[in-house]
């Protein structure tokens, strides 16, 4: 530091300003020696108190941070002023979806080894400016600009269809020499400052291959030779061609594709998640060559809550369990739930199965861009901003709905960041304000060891969903909707890759009732375990619609069996004629949102009907207790609030909250957004008396034997700590 004379340029910024002027001079000659050398610092997750917290040379930071897609001095400053200290620029010259620049600061890769560094050092000195003790995570896109689409006239275009250019070696090895070369340039230049890397392609940024492709309808599944010689080379097949689009989207058994009869578009469909995902692992690979795995490196991809029908099966997300498995990967970001569950009067929730992304010691990111009462409704060139139409309606509903995704994410022991969008979404004292106060909860939570006691495990299934239909409604009413029904039944629970059942961290003894969403495909050594390992020791498993219903045998073996179903569930099972879904359970009626074939009913005269079909009264819901566990099995999708609590009491789980209201709990924190009138009754797991101390805004409440009264505030999100002792069962 320049101690003597505070007009003078420390000798940082005497480099920095050097390394700027030969950055600028880097077009047309290559990057080598443009950067200034610094002594890159290095970062690690650590475990903490049951938490991944993020370590920047020894020192533990908290996971907050901010990003934005129109980064100025104001909103850094902001956030940095409410105790931010983590934040992320993205550095790109292209245009997103709604054809205006993912950044103002201009193009960096001009040519083959040709980049602007100027433009990147633009951006990196403004949030070094306003944000002078902050460190970055730096958002890197590699989709080709348009100089390269251009000299490669048989490329496609990856942002909008990036399976086409997934396999291609020679679109890989240019992107991946642009990719190593900017970060050579940055860490000598920026490494002291910069904790992590994150890398954007496709569609959004986020990996997808567009189902939607600029100007061409299914233009992501369409043929192309670039495609076709990769989809060949992962056939083994040199005469392979895509199937066309009818075959593509046939079922030939209902909702369903049959593993024989539709081996041809069942094949190409695992082409297409796995060529993406193959693409991600590659790129992280080139990252970590240069990385060394010395700083953090995270992408967006995985959405198997959020992607419904054709966007499941279209996009290209279906590969992410072998993405999430892989070490070079550090963190998964990912939106909260779009649609209702964001809104003033919704739940909130993950996109994916975040626990499963726990086991495998990745980071979970939950981004909380929504939109606020004072978001802009339109970008630079008019186009509507997404969400512009259901923006929350005024400061209150703006900082409840904050205060529920900290409460969520501090639950589940995640992290979050904050994302300005377009600029201006915070651009108000009261939200300011809420922001700091939230980074002053996370600070005085930061020492408190906090752990899951949800006694309710739930597992969604990637396999399964390859053979669904794209237009039915099971990918939205068996993985899309359930996330915030049961954020409403009262009691917390935790969310699995089906994959991961016999996961070794996986703490199975601790769940009373597991939740099977849509295990229509059972591997054999899965069905194993399950016998072996699940049902036992008095634990209630639920099943949805048609477990085990589809009989493995890869592309060349297998079939459809309503026997599997009796199997897997103990309870026999028929096919019923019809596709009328309706249910009626108790003063509950529910079914799924569209019309679907194959249905099943109950015939199990040992059977407790639960509920039953509304047109003909036969048995839909079911309940049967066998020699070591007791089965549950519902023959349709989008079950109610009230449905799954009853199911939880049942199978003895502890219900903290009769309300509707959504309730986020672990061991520590009680987390309510009271959408009702009523002052809610908290019961928590031991008779005793405890005190607990509101987050958020001060104050306590106290238990009395159990039981605790909280304040009526309706539409308020309040976060509580338990004071003393665990709230376990």
């Amino acid at each position: 530091m320049n101690t003597t004379n505070p007009c003078l340029p420390t000798r940082r910024e005497f480099m920095r300003a050097g390394a700027i002027a030969a950055g600028a001079l880097a077009v047309g000659r290559g990057w080598a020696g443009a950067a200034a050398k610094v002594a890159p610092l290095q970062a690690r997750l650590v475990a903490q108190g049951g938490m991944r917290k993020i370590e920047i040379n020894g020192k533990l930071f908290e996971p907050l941070a901010f990003r934005s897609f129109r980064p100025e001095e104001r909103n850094i400053r902001e956030f940095y002023d409410a105790g931010l200290r983590l934040m992320s620029p993205l550095h790109t010259g292209l245009n997103c979806t709604l054809d205006v620049p993912y950044s103002k600061f201009g193009e960096i890769w001009k040519g083959p080894r040709q980049y602007d560094f100027a433009a990147f050092d633009r951006q990196m000195e403004l949030f070094l400016k306003h944000a002078p003790d902050a460190y970055l995570n730096v958002m890197l896109q590699l989709d080709s600009p348009a100089w390269a689409l251009k000299a490669h006239p048989d490329w496609s275009n990856c942002y909008w269809n990036l399976v086409e250019m997934a396999g291609h070696a020679p679109w890989r090895a240019e992107t991946a020499e642009f990719l190593q070369d900017l970060l050579r340039y940055c860490e000598a230049k920026y490494g002291d400052r910069v904790f992590a890397y994150t890398l954007f392609c496709g569609s959004s940024c986020e990996w997808y291959t567009n189902s939607q492709g600029r100007g061409r309808p299914e233009a992501a599944i369409r043929e192309h030779p670039l495609k076709t010689a990769c989809y060949r080379e992962f056939t083994g097949d040199p005469g392979a061609r895509m199937p066309p689009l009818e075959e593509l989207h046939r079922t030939s058994h209902g909702a369903f594709r049959d593993p024989v009869a539709d081996a041809a578009s069942l094949r190409y469909w695992h082409f297409h998640h796995e060529i993406i995902g193959d693409t991600i692992l590659y790129f992280c690979r080139k990252t970590q060559e240069v990385l060394q795995h010395k700083k953090l490196l995270g992408l967006f991809y995985g959405y198997l809550t959020q992607l419904d029908g054709k966007r499941l099966l279209e996009e290209g997300h279906l590969a992410y369990e072998r993405v999430w498995r892989c070490p070079d990967l550090d963190m998964v970001f990912a939106p909260a739930k779009y649609g209702a569950p964001r809104s003033f009067e919704g739940a909130s929730g993950f996109l994916t199965t975040v626990d499963s992304l726990a086991l495998h010691g990745k980071l979970t990111f939950h981004e909380c861009d929504h939109t606020t009462f004072i978001a802009p409704q339109t970008v630079e060139n008019g186009r509507r901003i997404p969400g512009a139409d259901s923006k929350l309606k005024d400061a209150f509903q703006t900082r409840m709905v904050l205060r529920r995704e900290f409460a969520m994410t501090q639950v589940k022991r995640t992290a979050l960041w904050w994302f300005d969008f377009f600029g201006g979404y915070y651009y108000d004292p009261e939200l300011m304000k809420e922001v700091a106060n939230l980074v002053r909860v996370q600070q005085r939570l930061k020492d408190v060891p906090m752990r899951s006691v949800a006694e309710i495990a739930v597992f969604g299934d990637v396999g399964s969903m390859y053979h669904a239909q794209a237009f039915s409604p099971l990918a939205n009413d068996l993985l899309v909707q359930p996330p915030d029904e049961l954020a409403r039944l009262g009691a917390p629970y935790d969310i699995y890759n089906f994959s991961d059942l016999d996961h070794e961290r996986l703490p199975l003894a601790q769940y009373k009732l597991c939740i099977f969403l849509n295990a229509f495909l059972v591997p054999p050594a899965q069905r194993e375990f399950i016998r072996a390992k699940l049902q036992a020791g008095g634990r209630t498993l639920l099943w949805l619609y048609a477990p085990n219903y589809i009989q493995p045998g890869g592309f060349s073996a297998g079939g459809f069996s309503v026997d599997g179903i009796s199997e897997i569930t103990g309870i026999t099972v028929a096919a019923r004629k019809g596709d009328d879904s309706l249910v009626q359970s108790g003063n509950e009626r529910f079914g799924f949102s569209k019309k679907l074939t194959p249905l099943f009913e109950v015939r199990d005269k040992a059977a407790q009907v639960l509920g039953t079909y509304v047109s003909d009264g036969a048995p839909a819901l079911a309940s049967k207790k066998l020699a070591q566990h007791t089965s549950v099995y519902c023959a349709v999708g989008h079950l109610p609030a009230g449905v799954y609590r009853e199911i939880a009491r049942a199978a003895g789980v502890h219900i903290y909250y009769e309300g509707r209201d959504p309730v986020y709990i672990n061991n520590r924190l009680f987390g309510i957004h009271m959408q009702g009138d009523a002052a809610p009754m908290l019961t928590l797991p031991h008779n005793t008396d405890a005190r607990l101390e509101e987050l958020f805004d001060g104050g306590e409440v106290r238990a009395s034997q159990g039981r605790v009264q909280l304040p009526r505030a309706p539409g308020a999100t309040k976060l509580y700590l338990l004071a003393k002792g665990d709230s376990e069962p």
